[in-house]
This record gives structure tokens, C-alpha cells and sequence, in this order.
């Protein structure tokens, strides 16, 4: 199949696979805040320099934000329009790994490679989201991919276009990129002495060297390195000993993130192999060497969410899919761990048929459906081939069922946000609080802002007083603004508590 018919195919499947989440009606988590910035980039012009409440913010560089800025020109801001920059990067990355796997492997390595990521289901519930780290994530696989493919065939273009593809990983989240690109850049000192290196480095650093100048001449350059210092080595200051405590759940969340296809490294067809290391295996190595030490040096940080790994869901998935397109090419029917698995799929969604009606909460419509897809699972996956289809169907199935109930149970539960919006723009309208008169003051939810149409000057370091008529902030974790402003309004939002206070008249 050519890689454009393969190209279309893998639109509509990443559509499939992603819409149920897209079309959630709420930013959740930090979208609202990335949002946000973008709106402000776009409203002032001024791209060289982020900017939060329209102060300079330095926590993340630009280009994630002008692609927000870009489709929100472009499309508008619903959260669809806003959310299609991650898809678009799920669909283009599959592309690509289907056109590498297929010049070096095979059609089925390269089918399972594309279809193993647009179907994974971290993909499917994290990467359609208005968040840095799915665009972070594609920009960063793209590149190590083309770095490992150009060095296993010293191909001068795949290299430099590996560094072009790493400065957009840089451009987006800075240095988490080489984080991810060290286990690879080991692997091929190793066996290639990082041959052509030039060709790869030079874009890797002139495009983010070019903003860096650009952001020398826009702001203070010395605040930018140090917030960027502190977000980077600075959060090692922050590790205890408490926190090898939670190593063991790191580990395995490290590992269940790639799941379904992880349980395929440790089954791999190898026959006689060459002791200097084949440029198939070279650049199957680099991948899975860029994800294992990733993992391990993340180890070390607090906190350690799970999206700091999400490169590692492509990585991986590129590198293992090889050993599952042999899997999947056995005849006969699934022994062994296998069929034990299966079971375990079919006593799983078994129970929670029979749970459900037990629920305190009404029944979820579409949940049932995926319970007894589970169930029967043992009696429809009997070999090989139905196995890794079921490892690619059943979290398309999931996308449709759970998420998209999850989905609707969200804009009803305490965490939505954005609903509320028109509240607050109808209450700041009864008070007077005209847009122009408003400051934000400390962390503001981002996803009540925009959904009250709201882009307020202020600040959220609360580092000095404010001086506007009507001030907006969040009713905990602010400092008191004391005789200054007296309360006006005072709205809760699911679990947030959101305050309008006014300055009062001099005596």
C-alpha cells in the first residue's frame, strides 16, 4: 500500500480514536492556562515572549503556543479547534513511523507500529488535549526515530531532519527533550561513533538559538535562564528520601503506560544475528534505549508525573513493533501466557456486568458494552493474529464506550469548570465589573476564564498589590488584600471557589 493511501487511512482511524475525548466541553487540567497564554500571544503579537495575565511567563518556550494562537486564528477557540494541533501531531507521527517501518521491516511491522500508537490508549485518553507534553511528545519520537534511521544508514537528510524535528521538541518544552534523546545518543556512540553528527546538531541548536535572541531583545534574558534553570535541574533540590517510597509505583506505571504492546519485548524472534549490530537492530536499539534510560533518570525526580513520559508510548511502541508482526504471523491457536491473559480480559469484564447494577451512580449507557466485549473476549481472540487485533480493537472500543461516559459524567461532576464561566460574566456584568476594570491576582483557573470570555491583566507571583478597580482570584491559597478591597461576589465552581472583590473608597 502506498504510504498516502496509508496517510488517509490513519487520519480517519486517529479521528475514531481521539474525537470521544476531544469533544469534551471543559479545558481540564492545565489546558485552560496554556489556552490562555496562547489568546494573550495572539491578542498582543508578541511571540517572542509568553506571557500569563500579561506578564512574561518562562516556564515553557513558544511553539506550542503559537500553534494554539495559529489554529485559534484559524478555526476559533472551541476546545475541537484548540485541541486539532496534538491530533494532527498523533496522525503525522504515525505516518511517519508506518513509512520507516515499512522501508526497513515489513507492511504488517509498519500497520501495527502506526495503528499500535494511534490506538494506544494513553494516546487515546492523553494526547487529545490542548497541553504541551502530546505535541512535546510527538516532536520528540519523530526526531530520535529520523536520528536512529539516519544513523544506521548514514543518511545525512534523516539526521538533519532529526535535528529539525528536535528543535521543535526543544521549541515546546526545552530540555526534557535531551532527557529522552541521551539513551539514543548512547547507543550510537556505541556502535556508529555519532558519525554525521554535525548534520544533525547544527538545526538542533540554531533554531532554538534563533528565539533565544529573539528573547534576549524582548525581556529580560537573565529571569527566562533562571526560571528555566529552576524548572529543569532546579527540581532535584525538591527530591527527599520519602520519595523512594514511590519507586515501586513509578516503575509500574512506567511500564503500563506502553501496555498493550510492552508484554512483546520479552517475545522476540531472533535467528542468527550479526555481532556488529545490523542497522535494523541499530535502529530498534537507539528507541528503546532512548525510553529505558528516560525512564531510569526521571527516577530521580519528585513528583514524577506520568506525562513526563509520554514520549516513551511511540518510542517504545516503534521498537517493539517488529517482534509483534512476527507474533502475529504464527500459526495455530494462543498458549501459554497468552491465553491466561485472555482470561483474566474475560473474568474482568465479567464482573463489571455483574457490578454495574450495584453502582450508587446510575448505569453508565455505553460501559456495558465494552464489559461484555471483555467477556467474550476468550471466545473470539483464539490465535495469534486475533490477539494483536484485539491489542488495536478493544481500545478503540474503550474511546467510544468508558471515555465517552467519562466524558459526560465529567461536565456533571465537581471537577468541570468552564460551564460556569457565563455565571461569572453575568454576575461581574450586575456588579459593574466592566473587563477593562478587572486584575487577576494569584493562580486563576484558566478554564474559568475563558469560559466567562475573561483575559485580565494581573499577576499570578503576587508580588505586588493590585491596582485595579475589581480584582478576581481564587477564594484559597491567596493572601489577604486586607481593608484595600472588600468582597463583592463570591461563586463556587464544583470544587473551586472563585472571589470579586472591589477597592474601597478612601476615608
Amino acid at each position: 500500500m502506498s504510504t498516502y493511501r496509508a496517510a488517509l487511512l490513519l487520519f480517519v482511524a486517529a479521528a475514531l480514536a481521539m474525537l470521544p475525548q476531544a469533544l469534551t466541553q471543559d479545558w481540564i487540567g492545565t489546558e485552560g492556562r496554556r489556552v490562555q497564554i496562547a489568546s494573550e500571544m495572539a491578542q498582543t503579537g508578541g511571540w517572542a515572549v509568553p506571557t500569563l495575565f500579561f506578564e512574561p511567563t518562562f516556564a515553557k518556550p513558544p511553539l506550542h503556543y503559537w500553534l494554539l494562537a495559529g489554529f485559534q486564528s484559524w478555526l476559533g477557540g472551541s476546545h475541537l479547534a484548540l485541541r486539532l494541533p496534538s491530533m494532527l501531531a498523533v496522525w503525522l507521527l504515525a505516518t511517519l513511523a508506518y513509512s520507516l517501518q515499512r522501508r526497513v521491516f515489513s507492511e504488517a511491522a509498519a500497520w501495527i507500529a502506526a495503528l499500535g500508537i494511534v490506538f494506544s490508549p494513553l494516546v487515546i485518553h492523553s494526547f487529545p488535549t490542548a497541553e504541551i507534553d502530546p505535541i512535546f511528545a510527538c516532536f520528540t519520537a519523530s526526531s530520535l526515530w529520523m536520528l536512529a534511521y539516519g544513523a544506521a544508514r548514514d543518511d545525512r537528510t534523516s539526521l538533519f531532519m532529526a535535528g529539525l524535528l528536535g528543535a521543535g521538541a526543544l521549541l515546546t518544552k526545552g530540555a526534557p527533550y535531551l532527557l529522552f534523546a541521551a539513551g539514543a545518543w548512547a547507543v550510537w556512540i556505541r556502535h556508529r561513533r555519532m558519525r554525521g553528527v554535525v548534520f544533525y546538531v547544527l538545526p538542533l541548536l540554531a533554531l532554538p538559538l534563533v528565539w533565544v535572541v529573539a528573547l534576549q531583545a524582548a525581556a529580560d534574558g537573565s529571569q527566562a535562564a533562571e526560571v528555566a534553570g529552576r524548572e529543569t535541574m532546579g527540581r532535584l533540590s525538591g527530591y527527599r528520601w520519602k520519595h523512594l517510597f514511590e519507586l515501586p509505583g513509578y516503575f509500574f506505571r512506567a511500564a503500563l503506560i506502553q501496555a498493550p504492546f510492552v508484554f512483546w519485548c520479552f517475545w522476540e524472534h531472533r535467528g542468527k544475528r550479526d555481532a556488529r549490530m545490523g542497522s535494523d537492530d541499530l535502529l530498534l536499539r537507539m528507541c528503546s534505549g532512548a525510553a529505558i534510560l528516560a525512564v531510569a533518570v526521571l527516577a530521580v525526580f519528585p513528583g514524577k508525573p506520568t506525562r513526563y513520559l509520554l514520549p516513551n508510548v511511540p518510542l517504545f511502541t516503534f521498537a517493539v513493533a517488529p517482534a509483534v508482526a512476527h507474533y502475529a504471523l504464527h500459526a495455530g491457536k494462543i498458549a501459554g501466557v497468552g491465553t491466561f491473559s485472555l482470561r483474566v480480559i474475560g473474568a474482568i469484564g465479567a464482573a463489571l456486568l455483574l457490578a454495574l447494577p450495584w453502582l450508587p451512580a446510575p448505569i453508565p449507557p455505553r460501559t456495558p458494552a465494552f464489559a461484555l466485549a471483555c467477556a467474550l473476549v476468550p471466545l473470539w481472540v483464539v490465535t495469534p493474529r486475533a490477539l494483536v487485533a484485539m491489542c488495536l480493537w478493544l481500545p478503540l472500543l474503550a474511546s467510544w464506550t468508558v471515555l465517552a461516559d467519562w466524558r459526560d459524567r465529567w461536565m456533571e461532576s465537581p471537577r468541570a469548570v468552564e460551564p460556569y464561566g457565563p455565571t461569572l460574566s453575568a454576575e461581574l456584568r450586575r456588579i459593574g465589573a466592566a473587563p477593562d476594570a478587572i486584575e487577576g491576582y494569584g493562580h486563576v483557573h484558566g478554564a474559568m476564564l475563558l469560559g466567562a470570555d475573561l483575559l485580565p491583566t494581573g499577576q499570578e507571583a503576587v508580588h505586588k498589590a493590585p491596582r485595579s478597580r475589581f480584582v478576581l482570584r481564587e477564594g484559597v491559597g491567596v493572601p489577604s488584600l486586607g481593608d484595600a478591597y472588600q468582597e463583592r461576589l463570591r461563586l463556587r465552581a464544583g470544587n473551586l471557589i472563585f472571589v470579586v472583590e472591589e477597592k474601597t473608597e478612601p476615608r
